[in-house]
Formats: C-alpha cells, sequence, structure tokens
C-alpha cells in the first residue's frame, strides 16, 4: 500500500490540505495508485496501446454495437409480432361481424 510522507514545508507555503492529499493519492494519472485497479475501475495508461491491444479494442467495440443492434432487432421483432397478434384478433372480429350480418 502506498503511504504519502509528509513533506518538509518551506517557510511560507501552506501544507497540503487533506482534500489534495486523497486527491493525489486517487488521482488515475498517479502510476503508484492501486486505488482504482483494487476497486475494478479502469485507468488511463500513460503508454499509447500496442497494435493487437487496438485490434482487440476495435473488435470488441464491433461486438458492442453488433450486440445493440441484435436487441433493437430483437425488440422491433416482438413489436411486430404484437402488431399481428392484435390485427389477426380484430380481423377475426370482423368476420364473426360479417358473418352475422350475411
Amino acid at each position: 500500500m502506498e503511504t504519502i510522507q509528509a513533506e518538509t514545508v518551506a517557510d511560507g507555503q501552506a501544507p497540503l490540505s487533506s482534500a489534495e492529499v486523497v486527491s493525489k493519492v486517487i488521482s488515475p494519472d498517479n502510476s503508484k495508485s492501486t486505488f482504482f485497479k483494487n476497486a475494478g475501475l479502469p485507468t488511463r495508461s500513460l503508454k499509447p496501446p500496442s497494435a493487437a491491444e487496438q485490434v482487440l479494442q476495435e473488435q470488441l467495440d464491433a461486438e458492442r454495437k453488433l450486440t445493440k443492434r441484435s436487441e433493437a432487432t430483437e425488440e422491433a421483432l416482438a413489436k411486430t409480432r404484437q402488431l399481428y397478434e392484435d390485427m389477426k384478433k380484430r380481423q377475426e372480429e370482423n368476420n364473426l361481424v360479417l358473418h352475422r350480418i350475411l
């Protein structure tokens, strides 16, 4: 676990506030901080992603888009089925009315 050691304060300078100390410890830019890693949150990397990482990220993005499209298609299909069933019931009701009239 990382500890923040007290820094000597030069004459005329105010010591860091508690909020400033905490923000240094949990900063996503702090490469020594394990706060976000332990919390399971992503952190910014200081190095650019490798070509393989970029390819994997693009594949992941494409899969996410495909999943969203698939979900949207399934929702549209369910709505269409419901509309078809409603229309079918109305047609049956109309047929009964016509049958009685004739």
